[in-house]
């Protein structure tokens, strides 16, 4: 088998005239420079969430209120003095498939590069897919960025990860966007045996799978170039910078930099064309069907990373959700 040429881009399309009316609107392109301490982006980041769940959820998204039982809890850390922040989302009428089978547990982590984020981020799509597929959903929070390490990150998905399994004996789908991408791909591949095998599927959004910073030194030689959105020719008003590079990555491989993908389950990858990661998710769906896992690639023409966050109300960005329901039960198997 051979790479997939008309995957790869020289250079991004133009932007779609929904996303440049939208940014125009939102004054994207215009919002002054203004200097944050950590702590700060991540308050405003999570109060951003909030205000715009709480929109969503009176309005577009008033069904994602009705029917499923939400939990927080906090589970400590084996390692540190430390608590994980887990919610919980369950179906209030059953945890059958309409086929009347025990259907997965789906694991997700959400992005923010691994600076903001939290159990708020990506709720609603937490909500949407334990709707969808009436199957119970973990949120799994993480510590952030600069006061902790990416490895301290990676460290509480796993902790989170195995409290699932053992919690729940059926099949576990793993999912999670942009740095949450990362996240839950490293996860499939680190863990072994039975964990392993439990894994039936992963779902990946706009995943940020390797350094590419640092001259393309981490990528593997096939891949090398076929790399070509970190450049910037990608930068948009929603990410102008690559969030991962040689000084806040974990020590850990990344997804992209690991040789051996063989043994993995099926992969759904969302991509957006113009976005400084859309080479890392067409490049790790490659090595992955190269090596015999099955993947299916979603791309999404014309729009920034992650844009059905920041964006919901467009039209595409309902799609893209809609689109990821779809990748959930491809993964399952119906």
């Amino acid at each position: 088998m051979s790479i997939n040429l008309d995957l790869i881009l020289d250079h991004p399309p133009p932007l779609d005239p929904a996303w440049l009316a939208h940014e125009t609107a939102a004054g994207l392109l215009t919002q002054p420079q203004v200097t944050l301490t950590p702590k700060q982006r991540q308050q405003g980041y999570s109060q951003r969430c909030k205000d715009l769940n709480k929109l969503l959820l009176s309005g577009q998204e008033s069904h994602l209120q009705n029917g499923i039982d939400i939990k927080d809890t906090f589970i400590p850390s084996s390692k540190v003095d430390h608590q994980i922040g887990i919610r919980s989302y369950t179906p209030s009428s059953s945890l059958k498939s309409q086929e009347g089978t025990a259907t997965p547990t789906v694991i997700y982590y959400h992005g923010g590069g691994l600076y903001v984020g939290d159990l708020d981020s990506e709720d609603l799509a937490c909500r949407r897919i334990c709707l969808a597929q009436s199957c119970t959903v973990y949120s799994i929070d993480y510590r952030l960025m600069p006061e902790f390490t990416a490895d301290d990150a990676l460290s509480d998905a796993l902790e989170g990860f195995r409290h699932v399994t053992a919690l729940h004996t059926g099949g576990l789908i793993l999912a999670g966007s942009s740095s949450g991408g990362q996240l839950a791909a490293q996860i499939s591949q680190v863990v072994i045996g039975e964990d392993r095998k439990r894994i039936i599927g992963v779902l990946l959004r706009g995943p940020v799978l390797c350094d590419a910073t640092s001259g393309g030194t981490n990528i593997p030689t096939k891949f090398k170039e076929y790399h070509k959105s970190m450049s910037p020719e990608y930068h948009t008003s929603l990410l102008a910078a690559p969030a991962l590079n040689k000084d806040n990555r974990t020590k850990e491989k990344l997804p992209l930099e690991v040789e051996n993908l063989s043994g993995l389950p099926r992969h759904w990858v969302q991509v957006c064309t113009n976005d400084v990661y859309y080479s890392d998710g067409v490049c790790y769906a490659e090595a992955l069907r190269l090596q015999g896992v099955e993947v299916k690639l979603d791309v999404v023409v014309g729009y920034p990373h992650t844009f059905w966050l920041k964006a919901p109300f467009l039209e595409r960005a309902m799609k893209a959700e809609s689109d990821m329901i779809e990748g959930i039960k491809w993964l399952v198997g119906f």
